[in-house]
């Protein structure tokens, strides 16, 4: 096979040892067999590390990268520093992909001439259950090209995801660490950035194609941590900023995601409150409240918002008690996500 369009497929691993296998198997069955499989170990305890030993010796397409615990941000940007592939790929290390997710994205960007392809979401399950993913390429519309623009219209709206495991890349646009060590939410934070880059992205509407395992222990489920509204405000603030120099007829879009955003963390830390953190998530949740109030006006009149998003912003027009309220409810029946 030469070695012309090799795609370094990127798998962060960090306490999976229960899902590492089912995960690692459906690289290896891939039917594009150009790739190489990057098996990023991030300082797992659990006995991961030495399972991604084992898995080497069973497909000498493998390499292991064992390095010390530095989050999922760290472990893709280390495992994209040693890639040999002309095309990229990040797979999450609890998730499996269809035996032609390789072969459909690249295909996307060889047909259609651009440097990035993706899939609006993965299809999710529960945790247990099992998750059925097409096997071949005969149920695939062809993939469209969609003007980068576009793109970052249905990012924001949320028509299209922001994980950068569904996507694949050519190397270039990523360029080094592309991905921000020490935040939360590091796929909000930089896949706008990574497609400002480009041109257009090749879009294939099938979501059959990436398994995605909804876990219990999942971020948006943890305990708050400080971490989560300094991430979100971080995020928002450069986001906002960015797609309005860039994308001046996006404002609307990007308030819309702000709003979602810190109204996501403001119901986390208006729930999960503990002796010792209980200052500073008041503090956080006093930003997060005044974010979401600068940019509630706007989500609310915007006929392009999701619909829970101006409902959300409707309830925060009456204040900020009946809104924490709001959001209990809506986070303890797990809505409003």
């Amino acid at each position: 096979m030469p070695n012309s369009n090799l795609v370094s497929v990127i798998v962060p691993v960090y306490n999976v040892k229960s899902y590492l296998q089912e995960c690692f198997d459906s690289i290896c069955r891939q039917s594009y067999q150009n790739i190489e499989i990057i098996l990023v170990d991030d300082g797992s305890t659990d006995g991961s590390g030495e399972l991604c030993d084992v898995l080497a010796t069973k497909d000498d397409r493998t390499t292991v990268l064992h390095k010390e615990n530095g989050g999922l941000s760290d472990a893709r940007n280390a495992g994209l520093r040693i890639a040999r592939g002309d095309w990229i790929s990040f797979v999450d290390s609890d998730d499996y992909i269809s035996p032609v997710f390789i072969e459909i994205l690249l295909n996307a960007c060889l047909d259609t001439r651009c440097q990035i392809s993706a899939v609006p979401f993965g299809k999710s399950f529960n945790d247990g259950d099992a998750c059925s993913l097409i096997k071949s390429l005969g149920p695939v519309a062809p993939a469209k090209a969609l003007p980068s623009p576009d793109v970052q219209r249905l990012m924001l709206y949320q028509a299209l995801d922001t994980g950068a495991q569904w996507r694949l890349y050519a190397k270039t646009p990523l360029g080094i660490d592309p991905f921000p060590k020490g935040l939360y939410y590091e796929d909000l934070a930089s896949i706008y950035k990574i497609i400002h880059k480009v041109d257009s992205v090749a879009v294939v509407d099938c979501r059959e194609l990436y398994a995605y395992r909804m876990r219990g222990d999942s971020i948006i489920r943890q305990e708050y941590k400080h971490i989560k509204g300094h991430s979100a405000l971080s995020i928002v603030d450069q986001l906002y900023r960015d797609i309005s120099n860039w994308y001046p007829d996006l404002k609307a879009a990007a308030a819309s995601r702000c709003f979602s955003v810190c109204r996501m963390v403001f119901a986390q830390a208006n729930n999960c409150f503990s002796t010792s953190e209980a200052d500073t998530n008041s503090v956080d949740s006093e930003k997060l409240w005044n974010v979401i109030k600068r940019y509630r006006t706007t989500v609310l009149l915007d006929p392009f918002a999701r619909k829970r998003e101006r409902f959300a912003a409707a309830i925060s027009c009456l204040g900020r008690i009946p809104f924490t309220f709001f959001c209990s409810i809506c986070r303890f029946v797990g809505l409003m996500q």
